[in-house]
């Protein structure tokens, strides 16, 4: 069962951590340890696939970090264990393809595609909101879940696709609070090395996988375009719309990626 730190409140909503007793302390770093060494260990051991499953052990973990109070003497403990998560998370998400092995029909390749790709990009854009809330020396609060209606959606698709992202958690926020602590100047420059690297690892893995946002796309091995589908209630208008704002295509977004971290570690770092 995966560790909390949020407490909830009676309208169900995350509070903000302040402190950690020594025991919380000790059995969060416990917990981090063995979740990292585990990754590790089965990334040596070719056994972190299918993507999805380990999109959903990373973005627990990122929700954990990010939720380490921002106030002396636990920041250092959230800036190292997000410096190591960071590090790790397009090495891991680079070792596997993009879809697992198996039997698809065409149409549920392009379906487990096109989640897949937007899965990756959330937790991506969520690594980077979380950085700009620690750097900004802010508090984190992670997503309310409903796990009754996370339980009622993958019983609904789980025919459709074996790649069920279940577990994927996005959508902390940051919050302003007084006397949050900084990163300093030698992880900042870590952490720039470690966006720079990154960044070119993930480019060099998605061009393997073509622009999935032109029509005419397909996925490798596949002779079938990807093709994108009508929303319902959506005119001509908004469906040109969508499709412009999707031009560049996720090669794109992988490149534009983390641009704010850099921005932001620019003005910081003069």
């Amino acid at each position: 069962m995966a560790m909390e730190l949020s407490q909830q409140t009676d309208s169900n909503t995350a509070k903000l951590v302040n402190r950690l007793t020594p025991r919380q302390e000790e059995k969060l770093r416990t917990y981090l340890d063995e979740k990292l060494s585990g990754l590790e260990r089965d990334e040596r051991t070719h056994k972190l696939g299918p993507l999805p499953e380990l999109l959903a052990r990373l973005s627990p973990l990122l929700q954990i970090i990010l939720q380490i109070p921002p106030f002396k003497p636990f920041s250092s403990l959230r800036i190292s264990y997000l410096l190591t998560l960071t590090s790790v998370i397009p090495i891991y998400m680079t070792s596997l393809p993009l879809l697992s092995a198996g039997h698809r029909t065409n149409n549920n390749v392009q379906k487990e595609a096109v989640r897949v790709i937007e899965s990756v990009l959330k937790i991506l854009k969520e690594v980077e909101s979380g950085w700009l809330a620690v750097l900004d020396g802010e508090g984190w609060i992670p997503p309310r879940i409903d796990h009754r209606d996370r339980t009622s959606d993958n019983s609904s698709t789980k025919e459709d696709t074996s790649d069920c992202l279940d577990g994927l958690i996005i959508g902390g926020k940051s919050l302003k609070v007084e006397f949050g602590d900084q990163v300093d100047v030698t992880e900042k420059i870590r952490l720039k090395s470690i966006i720079l690297s990154s960044k070119s690892r993930l480019l060099a893995w998605s061009r393997t996988y073509g622009n999935f946002d032109d029509v005419g796309s397909s996925l490798p091995g596949s002779s079938v375009p990807i093709t994108h589908e009508s929303k319902p209630h959506e005119d001509s208008y908004q469906r040109g719309k969508r499709s412009t704002s999707k031009e560049a295509g996720w090669e794109e977004e992988v490149l534009t990626m983390w641009n704010k971290l850099l921005d932001h570690l620019a003005q910081d770092l003069i």
